[in-house]
């Protein structure tokens, strides 16, 4: 039978491989470093996007009327300059990174130099064209999420004034606005300006986006498996008493059909951990979490709620379908294979209290009465199922 777990008791390759990649993956548990080389790819990229810019239009003779040609040459060679420096930073990154003054200053060297070629390249097509604006919004918001505060703040606060004070001397003619073009007309007139504001813009949008959506996803991920590993033991990887309370609170609420709840405890646990070790009461839990897994329905609920406790939520089960199940288990767990270091074979038995649902029982008292049962089991011996049957009033 299969049992509604939180996953099997013990991990599947799948799910170890995912909780890898939630865990390790997750660009924002990259080291600050690996953050680094990220973004210095990202801006050797538009480098190269730039450099491809300014050659087709130094081999298109029909828009050389609409830009500054010995200032496009310049640049050219300057943003191939800048490709060959982020390369080598990010070489430095890499070669240098178990250095102490490469962690420390790297961040604010590799930030600094990706803001200044960015401030650079926006004044030359204009602090306030819509390139620039754009650069500026979305990169320091994806910068916030990846980089600590100081490291975002210590580029972008400098860069802001620069992009001010270019703005307003050109506002009052000390300096050329957008020098790489000759806008002799309202710009948004000229086509060549728009479609080159648009080429600039795109790269740069859809490189935000992307890592928006990859944080985003990476977030959601993490943020579900914190939940899932707060819903579970991570021993057995079955529902914890936390949820096993949720799950009896939310069948009081429902107003669910009678079911049943078994407590489990197995017999002189301590005995194996001090003559064999904890890992080998490990293994005994984990090995017991799979016979319980292994007899009960898909709709009931396995958890562990304790040191060696377990608990069956049985729903829509009568006492005579609890005790079966119980007997089952019981029988299962003393036919358990373990074996000590000298293989040899290390015996155990388990102890079963049962309580059955009546007339909307608050959970709490379910579980007290289901205690009571299994304190009796071990007064009569242990290795025994026992139900929970309220004491008759006394005749007068």
């Amino acid at each position: 039978m299969k049992s509604r777990i939180a996953h099997s008791a013990v991990p599947t390759f799948k799910y170890k491989v995912t909780r890898y990649l939630l865990e390790k993956e997750v660009v924002m548990n990259w080291s600050t470093l690996n953050k680094c080389i990220l973004m210095l790819f990202l801006g050797s990229l538009m480098h190269v996007i730039w450099a491809i810019w300014k050659s087709v239009v130094l081999l298109t003779p029909e828009l050389w009327r609409w830009v500054n040609l010995a200032l496009l040459k310049q640049q050219l060679v300057i943003n191939l300059f800048g490709l060959f420096v982020f390369i080598g930073m990010i070489g430095i990154c890499h070669y240098f990174r178990k250095q102490d003054w490469t962690r420390r200053y790297m961040p604010y060297i590799a930030v600094a130099t990706f803001v200044v070629s960015l401030c650079r390249d926006g004044y030359l097509v204009g602090v306030l064209s819509p390139a620039t604006m754009v650069t500026y919004i979305s990169l320091p918001t994806v910068g916030l999420v990846l980089f600590e505060r100081r490291i975002v703040y210590s580029a972008l606060i400098p860069a802001t004034l620069y992009l001010v004070s270019c703005g307003y001397l050109s506002f009052f003619g000390q300096l050329t606005y957008a020098p790489l073009f000759l806008l002799t007309d309202f710009p948004y007139k000229n086509g060549f300006w728009v479609l080159s504001m648009l080429f600039f813009i795109v790269p740069i949008l859809l490189t935000c986006l992307v890592l928006f959506e990859i944080l985003l996803s990476q977030w959601r991920y993490r943020e579900a498996l914190i939940a899932h590993l707060s819903q579970v033991d991570p021993l057995t990887n079955t529902f914890n008493r936390r949820s096993i309370n949720q799950c009896l609170e939310q069948l009081n609420h429902k107003q669910a059909p009678s079911y049943a709840v078994i407590l489990v405890d197995l017999d002189h646990f301590k005995q194996i951990n001090d003559e064999h070790g904890h890992h080998k009461g490990d293994e005994a839990l984990v090995q017991v979490c799979h016979v319980l897994a292994g007899h009960i329905r898909e709709q009931d609920v396995l958890g562990r709620f304790g040191g060696e406790e377990f608990i069956l939520v049985l729903k829509q089960a009568t006492a005579h379908q609890a005790k079966q199940v119980a007997e089952r288990c019981r029988q299962a767990i003393t036919q358990i294979e373990l074996y000590d270091e000298h293989n040899q074979p290390i015996h155990f038995t388990a102890s079963f209290g049962i309580a059955l649902s009546h007339h909307n029982t608050p959970y709490e008292k379910l579980l007290s009465q289901a205690d009571q049962a299994l304190y009796q089991a071990k007064a009569y011996g242990r290795n025994q199922v026992v139900l929970y049957q309220p004491l008759e009033p006394a005749a007068s």
